[in-house]
């Protein structure tokens, strides 16, 4: 297919819903500095822990390969949520259908201290709501990190900062009228008109831990070739997510190219190392996930690449992004 940058509406009608969650401990405790991989991770125990048969059974293993409901699985569905279009260049599973995002890195907690995290749902996986909520409340029951300091779900706001979830006579409810989506495009519409009020200075903040890989080799610095690689991965991936017109059609290669033909230089740009401590209870064991943080001034940014540079504000870019990784902002 012939790719026009400036029709960015057709590779950019994905839809999604972020979810701001506020939380309250319950107890004293001490928690992960990196908590968005501690939900994460925490979420998916739940998952198994709800809805896996086998879970006491030797039948359980890290892929589930020897389970004959795989294809069933709520826990594989929520997580793995299948793609519509294989892609051109990956058979192997991936969680494209949700990331979680928390920026509060405090980590002594008194009861009744609160923060606050951002999970979104990208396209299909919409439907996992309640499958969603009821991993997390029973992670608030059982505890976050290795205090296992116990929260319960106080507030639940769309991104118009309206409330989702109600106490009602029959307990808590969602509020499915305020549950609706927006789309990548919308969002990009939004922050196009807020950049021409406000102005645009050029730089781009990596707000999390990014791991970018470019040339079979993750980056040690920042490089606009393989940002907007990384980009057009990411919106070709949630493309053939979603099963989009432009999904069925896309060929990877050539978005690739339309999207790294004029990149922007970089004028300068500040790095910060960062390793991020993941203890997996599948695998029952520690790992480090490594990224670098910072930002960098270019000297423009082109106008058919700036809407995929902020929808990618929302998707975020690069490896682990399910754990949060990835998370930048334009200024």
């Amino acid at each position: 297919m012939d790719i026009n940058l400036k029709e960015y509406e057709k590779y950019l009608d994905i839809p999604y819903v972020k979810l701001h969650f506020t939380v309250r401990m319950k107890e004293d405790c001490h928690l992960p500095r990196s908590k968005t991989s501690a939900l994460r991770g925490g979420t998916g125990q739940m998952l198994i822990l709800q809805n896996c048969i086998h879970f006491q059974t030797a039948l359980r293993d890290e892929d589930c390969a020897g389970c004959n409901c795989r294809e069933e699985c709520l826990v594989q569905r929520f997580l793995y949520t299948p793609m519509v279009v294989q892609p051109s260049f990956s058979a192997d599973k991936l969680s494209m259908g949700y990331l979680f995002e928390c920026e509060n890195y405090h980590e002594t907690f008194y009861a009744g201290d609160t923060f606050e995290f951002n999970v979104i749902l990208f396209g299909k996986s919409r439907v996992y709501l309640n499958l969603l909520l009821q991993a997390m409340w029973a992670l608030g029951q059982r505890g976050l990190g290795k205090d296992k300091g116990r929260f319960e779900i106080v507030r639940i706001l769309n991104s118009r900062k309206e409330d989702i979830l109600v106490s009602s006579s029959y307990g808590m409810q969602i509020l499915k009228e305020k549950y609706l989506p927006e789309t990548l495009s919308s969002y990009v519409l939004f922050r196009m008109k807020q950049l021409q009020k406000i102005g645009c200075s050029n730089v781009i903040k990596f707000q999390t831990e990014t791991a970018l890989k470019y040339q079979k080799k993750m980056i040690t610095e920042f490089n606009m070739e393989a940002i907007a690689v990384n980009l057009a991965r990411k919106i070709y991936l949630f493309n053939c997510f979603e099963g989009t017109d432009a999904g069925r059609e896309m060929a990877f290669e050539d978005f690739s190219k339309a999207l790294t033909a004029r990149l922007p230089r970089i004028q300068y740009q500040k790095i910060v190392p960062i390793q991020v401590k993941r203890f997996s209870s599948r695998q029952m064991s520690s790992m480090w996930l490594e990224g670098i943080r910072g930002e960098v001034r270019l000297d423009h940014i082109p106008d058919e690449m700036l809407p995929y540079l902020l929808a990618g504000e929302i998707m975020h870019i690069g490896k682990n992004t399910s754990f949060g990784f990835g998370r930048y902002r334009i200024f």
